[in-house]
């Protein structure tokens, strides 16, 4: 997995730890700031898949253009 990827994922995780103190320390309501983040930790998801997507599409089979996700 890229290196790239790997930040992707440590970023998720730590927006994600935020939401959840933030969710702790609010009594169980949810604010207008973590929606907001929320909406980072979508976004930071959908960058995610499209790393992948490229990951994938560049180790796709140059002959038959198909991929290949267990060939050796």
């Amino acid at each position: 997995m890229a290196q790239s990827t790997m930040l992707l994922f440590a970023k998720k995780i730590q927006l994600e730890s935020k939401w959840n103190e933030m969710y702790l320390s609010n009594e169980g309501k949810i604010t207008t700031e973590m929606l907001q983040l929320g909406d980072e930790i979508k976004k930071v998801i959908r960058s995610i898949l499209k790393a992948q997507e490229e990951d994938a599409y560049n180790y796709a089979n140059s002959t038959d253009y198909e991929i290949h996700q267990f060939a050796g």
